[in-house]
């Protein structure tokens, strides 16, 4: 849109004269449109090029993939809909440069020979106000243009939005995933190795293996119904202080022994909270549990966490499945009841492939976002340059300086970046939690954000803001007074 308006406006003149001299509108407007349609197709192309490079890279035998997912064909697969998006693309940008066009091509001849005028506006409600008076010349010019150009600064807001959402749904990305790893893994788990029993051994068998480490907590799963869905009654004996849980806040609790604890998936389905009663009913029997809510967790299946105590004092029969201990693999006492061993840092090992993972999708985003506001804000920085070429003219006969007519256009863009970061930071704050809501239910987990990502985000996009102003600015040294001042009304 930007693009092409400008484009349009700067050859109003070329598009009258072709008109004088017998074109035709629809000649001219295939003409400019082509400009359209010939940037889509090199969009795409480079786009699509661009996109199967960079998914090669993440999925490929050799790529970060592989080291997190094992499948037998590493083909990249492009659904039907990309193509069918694409194809709308294309129809839409090739429509825009008509409609910018045909803009140009009202009335006659002598009208479209006419250098492009912005349009007139009225006195502003602000303007008429005490304090509109105590403003500077350089704040009350900008206020002016962003009126008189609404489209143009929205738009240039939507691009320094838009910039911020990517920055923070990208850094807040890697800082939520860093948070839930160190919680959940480093902070919650503080063993070295888990014991599986195995489904044979009797209840003696069980007590033994788990008094051969003393130092150990123990679980016990029980499949469970609530409601219509199938959950986990996880069972758990602590005291050694191996395992811990995670709250609906992403904080160490220590759990009670007067109640149960719901995994925010089933609070949810449920719409239980705590201090409401929860019906649980094991598998294959006909006795229901009536459990007290007195906390929610997080937790990577769906489940009900209770302590061995309050199990034991309502009545629930278990079996317990796991020992948490922290002696190394090497050191865990023989037993041939034990059927598998867990090495916790087997699982922490497996989530630097996902980080690398992360890493890499951070990068594209960032990069992503930068570009993007670039080349929104150069545009409507050249667009703003050419709509105004004439007032910028004007400022300079009458004495302004170049340096002081660049403080004008920086200063407008800095005002328009500051809002844009406003409004930015807390939607790229929702588009992560709805994100993270959508695509990664299962881990629960808590979006956080450090305040790193809140500054290395607002200053990359003051910078970029920044230097684009500086750019567009520089061009006041070519404004030909005499020939803008002829330019008619």
């Amino acid at each position: 849109v930007t693009t092409m308006h400008r484009l349009t406006a700067k050859e109003k003149t070329q598009i009258g004269t072709l008109k004088a001299l017998g074109f035709k509108d629809r000649r001219i407007s295939v003409h400019y449109t082509s400009y359209a349609f010939s940037i889509g197709v090199i969009g795409i192309v480079l786009g699509v090029i661009l996109g199967f490079g960079v998914a090669y890279i993440i999925v490929n035998p050799d790529g970060m993939m592989s080291s997190y997912i094992d499948i037998p064909q590493w083909t990249i697969y492009v659904p039907a809909m990309c193509y069918i998006v694409l194809a709308v693309m294309l129809a839409a940008l090739t429509l825009v440069g008509f409609l910018s066009v045909r803009k140009m091509l009202k009335g006659s001849a002598a009208e479209s020979l006419q250098p492009y005028q912005p349009k007139k506006m009225r006195k502003l409600l602000v303007e008429r106000g005490k304090l509109w008076n105590k403003l500077g010349f350089g704040a009350q010019w900008n206020i002016r243009d962003v009126f008189r150009h609404k489209a143009r600064s929205l738009m240039s807001l939507i691009g320094i939005v838009g910039c911020m959402i990517l920055l923070i749904g990208g850094f807040g990305m890697k800082d939520t995933l860093n948070k839930f790893i160190d919680v959940n893994y480093n902070q919650a788990m503080s063993y070295n190795t888990r014991v599986f029993i195995d489904e044979t051994a009797t209840a003696a068998q069980r007590q033994a293996i788990v008094d051969s480490m003393p130092d150990g907590d123990w679980s016990a799963t029980v499949s469970v119904e609530v409601g219509s869905k199938a959950v986990g009654l996880n069972v758990y004996g602590l005291g050694n202080g191996r395992l811990h849980f995670v709250d609906d806040n992403g904080k160490i609790v220590e759990l009670g022994t007067d109640g149960a604890y719901l995994c925010r998936r089933v609070a949810d389905d449920n719409n239980k909270k705590i201090g409401d009663t929860i019906e649980v009913k094991p598998y294959g029997k006909n006795v229901v549990y009536k459990m007290r809510v007195v906390g929610i967790v997080s937790s990577m299946t769906e489940s009900v966490v209770v302590t061995s105590d309050y199990a034991d004092s309502i009545g629930v029969e278990y079996k317990i499945d796991s020992v948490y201990t922290n002696l190394a693999e090497s050191d865990v006492p023989v037993n041939d009841k034990i059927k598998s061993k867990q090495i916790k840092s087997e699982i922490t090992d497996s989530f630097d492939s996902m980080m690398e993972l992360t890493n890499t999708s951070v990068a594209v985003l960032v990069l992503g976002a930068l570009v993007l506001e670039l080349v929104v804000l150069y545009n409507l920085g050249v667009m703003s340059y050419t709509e105004r070429y004439r007032e910028m003219a004007t400022l300079k006969v009458v004495g302004f300086k170049d340096a002081a007519i660049g403080r004008l256009l920086v200063g407008q863009n800095m005002w328009l970046t500051l809002v844009g970061i406003v409004i930015g930071l807390p939607a790229g704050v929702f588009t992560l939690q709805y994100l993270v809501d959508a695509l990664a239910s299962e881990y629960e987990l808590t979006v956080f954000l450090g305040p790193v990502t809140y500054i290395v985000g607002i200053a990359l996009t003051f910078a970029v803001s920044l230097a684009v102003s500086l750019l567009v600015a520089r061009k006041n040294k070519n404004i030909d007074m005499v020939e803008s001042l002829k330019m008619a009304d």
